[in-house]
């Protein structure tokens, strides 16, 4: 070889050499930028509490019992110092305090969500708002496939979803049929869900898609609706429509951002501070993965895996990221269905049925008893809260039972189990629930907006009074929480309240009035016993010292104001001290008062 040739090979060595460290130092800067991207998204929306702020000149609400009321209240770093009058704990901080004048208002604990499906209320981002009066304006089905048409459009590719649709509040009074959604599209999977979550309607691509065949036989705890014929007509109940609702909600990640953006304001415009994902199957904890990662979600979210992420969890294969805003919640299983869609498991048969039903018809657990003990004895004796739904009285009795049973094979186990709606619990019931240190969660706000149906098709009079039985869970010594199971309905916190203590129907008439509890007790279930369920009462639901500052500031006092609810102005809402509502605006320091 020439030396010219051996300068040249020579030359491409070395240029191989500096091109290697190159790519290499390209990949890291790659790496380095991707983290550095990954923490300044992390920073912007989350940005450091104040050093200071300062809350005087209205009604601090404390939820304290040691002291319900305050004049002002300092905090520091986003946890809560002291309270008391405004001029002392000026004195106790330099002069660029942030100040908040509440102007007269109320400022009291955000508002924690004891079960719900967060960010159910952020679907009309991506999805058709299916919801009839009181809540959206569907008043028939053909404004549905309407609806979906014009999404069809606006949503180019994908399935298409509807949320929030009830057969016993439009015009026809009837699910729509799989051949009505095949009109709007043959190709492209839709999906139709109930209100109550447990019920669906699809198309022939969404069945297609799931590999659900004419042949297909109903599973346990569910039910594949046919036509006359024997056809599948697309009504899917219970176990049979489960997981197409986890595909159906499976969103890609952009559209779980949009939606999570929507509920997150949703929710803050309300003050609420801690939202709760129930039944979080693997899918749905995955999609959202982006937003837990870079704390997109400003508010605490309280994840509770059904029991196939639950095992994932802990084998591995699923991470849940706990953090300060991040929650792992109870275990959620079900043991009925709803009582508005006639699956909710009942001791005696419901009141007005459908003529295809026969006139004993009770309803039906979703799991056999040995089914439900097995998966409640499971998770209680490795430590782990358990909630479990239950609207029935039938299926109330079967959860306790399998509560007593995990009791009694781990009474080491210190946890406390959650009974979820518990809408038709017994006197019995609720003694039963004292005696095992169960706290119930009432869906007190089916009394709204179910209320008239239940008391004249599903429950009839007699029953429909007891439905959600405050005062006597109060009288047996109970704690308990409530909540609007959302997307159902709204969860309007203050909604709530009033119907708590009001009892009122959509049409306006009292429904078990004896059953109602004083504001005060309504207040606690949506706030300090919120978060004892959650078993975060260390934390969140009181103001007083050492608590995380998650507040609510509102222009009246709920306590004097709640029958005229709708009137109460949220005015702002902060999540550890940091102000989330209204967006981008932020206390200012102030030198003076």
């Amino acid at each position: 070889m020439s030396e010219g040739l051996r300068a040249a090979k020579r030359a491409g060595q070395h240029r191989e050499r500096v091109m290697k460290k190159v790519g290499l130092w390209v990949v890291v800067a790659v790496i380095a930028l991707l983290i550095l991207t990954g923490v300044g998204v992390h920073r912007w929306f989350n940005p450091p509490s104040p050093a200071a702020q300062l809350f005087f000149n209205g009604t601090v609400l404390t939820m304290d019992p040691q002291r319900p009321v305050a004049d002002a209240m300092l905090v520091r770093h986003g946890e809560i110092v002291a309270l008391g009058e405004a001029e002392v704990l000026r004195k106790q901080v330099s002069r660029d305090v942030m100040v908040v004048d509440l102007e007269g208002g109320t400022l009291m604990p955000g508002f924690i969500e004891a079960h719900g499906h967060f960010p159910g209320e952020g679907l009309s981002a991506v999805a058709v708002d299916a919801n009839s009066p009181p809540i959206g304006d569907l008043h028939s089905i053909d404004t549905l496939l309407e609806r979906l048409g014009l999404l069809a459009q606006r949503r180019s590719e994908g399935a298409l979803l509807a949320y929030g649709f009830d057969h016993t509040a439009i015009t026809e009074q009837r699910y729509p049929t799989r051949s009505e959604l095949d009109s709007v599209s043959e190709t492209r999977p839709i999906v139709v869900m109930h209100r109550s979550g447990h019920f669906g309607v699809v198309n022939s691509a969404a069945l297609s898609s799931m590999g659900i065949k004419e042949e297909v036989t109903d599973p346990a705890g569910g039910f594949y609706g046919r036509d006359e014929t024997g056809r599948l007509n697309g009504l899917l109940a219970e176990t049979a429509f489960n997981p197409v609702r986890s595909k159906a909600l499976a969103l890609a990640s952009m559209d779980t951002l949009k939606v999570v953006s929507r509920a997150s304001h949703i929710y803050l415009s309300r003050g609420i501070t801690f939202a709760q994902n129930g039944l979080a199957g693997p899918a749905a904890i995955r999609a959202l993965e982006p937003a837990l990662q870079f704390g997109l979600i400003p508010l605490r979210l309280s994840v509770w895996p059904n029991a196939e992420a639950e095992q994932q969890r802990q084998s591995g294969k699923l991470d849940i990221p706990e953090g300060d805003r991040i929650h792992l919640g109870p275990v959620k299983l079900v043991s009925d269905g709803a009582l508005q869609g006639y699956s909710g498991f009942l001791s005696a048969p419901y009141y007005s049925l459908p003529d295809d039903y026969p006139e004993d018809y009770l309803g039906f657990p979703t799991l056999s008893q040995q089914a439900l003990n097995d998966q409640v004895q499971q998770f209680h004796c490795q430590g782990r809260q358990v909630a479990v739904h239950a609207n029935g009285d039938a299926a109330i009795e079967q959860s306790l039972n399998a509560i007593a049973a995990a009791r009694s094979a781990c009474p080491q186990a210190r946890v406390q189990p959650v009974l979820i709606h518990a809408q038709m619990a017994t006197p019995e019931q609720l003694e039963r629930m004292v005696a095992l240190d169960v706290i119930p969660s009432f869906y007190n706000i089916h009394v709204y907006y179910w209320g008239d149906r239940h008391r004249d098709i599903f429950l009839g009079p007699e029953r429909a009074r007891r439905i959600s039985p405050l005062a006597q869970a109060a009288q047996a010594g109970l704690r308990f929480t409530l909540h609007a199971d959302s997307p159902g309905v709204p969860f309007e916190p203050l909604q709530l309240v009033w119907n708590a203590v009001e009892r009122k129907t959509a049409s306006g008439a009292l429904l078990g009035p004896e059953q109602a509890v004083d504001v005060e007790r309504a207040l606690q279930a949506v706030t300090v016993d919120a978060a004892k369920q959650l078993g975060v009462a260390d934390q969140v639901g009181q103001l007083r010292p050492g608590m995380r500052a998650d507040l609510v500031w509102m222009d009246r006092d709920p306590r004097e104001a709640i029958s005229d609810w709708r009137e109460i102005q949220v005015l702002g809402t902060w999540v550890g001290g940091v102000r989330r509502y209204p967006s981008g605006e932020a206390e200012r320091p102030r030198s003076a008062m």
